[in-house]
């Protein structure tokens, strides 16, 4: 199934006045979501400076949505980027549907092997010995002749 890639605002950092305007947002904090709808997901985080495009007119903060932030973010990071978080993301996810086997601790190959120890000859069982009976106790009570 294909992967969907949800890019979100997480929050927005910026200044109260800035170059005469008011809630000038400079820096937003993203995550992005990959999801094959199958339960397999995987995530990234982080942020970038907005907007750094002069030509993209002030925009008001109370009229900012989730699309424009991302547009900003994405602008900023540029095409490479975005394809970049979005296969790693691909191969976090298809990672999860297909596991990689378990590495293997590999010996140093500048340290010789170390030879395996011979085996230790096994002592003979010992035989168990018969316990011992202990004659009666004389009788101290009855007359001595």
């Amino acid at each position: 199934m294909p992967i969907t890639y949800t890019w979100t605002a997480t929050s927005l950092i910026g200044y109260p006045i800035l170059d005469g305007e008011t809630d000038v947002v400079t820096r937003a904090c993203y995550t992005v979501l990959a999801d094959d709808g199958e339960g397999h997901t995987a995530d990234y985080s982080n942020f970038a400076y907005t907007p750094l495009d002069p030509s993209v007119p002030f925009i008001p903060y109370a009229d900012l949505t989730n699309e424009i932030i991302i547009g900003w973010v994405q602008f900023n990071i540029g095409p490479e980027k975005v394809a970049s978080i979005q296969e790693v993301l691909a191969i976090q996810v298809e990672r999860q549907v297909t596991p990689p086997p378990e590495p293997e601790v590999l010996p140093l190959p500048w340290v010789p092997p170390v030879p395996p120890e011979a085996p230790v000859a096994a002592e003979p069982p010992v035989a168990a010995e018969a316990p011992l009976i202990e004659p009666p106790a004389p009788d101290l009570s009855a007359p001595v002749n």
